[in-house]
């Protein structure tokens, strides 16, 4: 009976649990959440937990978003893929749209560029340590292919791709002619 007692006086609630886990970085609701699940806590504890951080703004999911694209920008990655981990995060659609709409708004942020400097970088090579002259690759369908798997993988909207395609193959030509 004494040892139940001393467990019970050194178990930390559920709000000072998360407050340790967001010590570290922001969070979603949905990742505290899950956290709290994780070391036991009731679901009426995990809720009042919750509320009580978003009250005090130490959880804002809208504003984790906003900063969630900023940081994949600095990456060089599309919204769409920030977007789709962000809905792994446990952000919902609606948030997650918010936050993209008002950061490509605010940032005046266009991707089309920024998927053309990625490719570019594909096909006009720098010069090289020896001091070797710049020159541009070939873009043939092998080169186009990988150029079109690297944006999609960093989330970029196949409109955008088709279009630096298609830019890449325009100035490729203009090169060689």
């Amino acid at each position: 009976m004494k040892n139940n007692n001393k467990e019970k006086e050194n178990k930390k609630t559920a709000a000072e649990t998360a407050y340790a886990f967001l010590a570290t970085r922001m969070r979603t609701a949905e990742e505290v959440r899950r956290h709290l699940e994780s070391r036991g806590y009731d679901a009426e504890e995990i809720t009042d937990a919750i509320n009580d951080l978003i009250g005090m703004r130490y959880i804002d999911d809208y504003l984790f978003a906003f900063r969630y694209y900023e940081y994949n920008r600095e990456k060089k990655r599309g919204v769409l893929r920030a977007e789709r981990e962000l809905l792994e995060k446990g952000i919902d659609k609606e948030t997650a749209r918010n936050a993209k709409e008002d950061f490509l708004y605010e940032h005046k942020v266009d991707e089309f560029e920024d998927a053309l400097e990625i490719a570019r970088k594909e096909v006009y090579v720098p010069s090289d340590v020896y001091g070797g002259d710049p020159y541009v690759k070939e873009v043939d369908d092998r080169l186009t292919a990988k150029i079109a798997r690297k944006l999609e993988s960093k989330g970029y909207s196949k409109g955008d791709i088709f279009r630096v395609l298609d830019r890449i193959r325009r100035e490729s030509k203009a090169d060689i002619g």
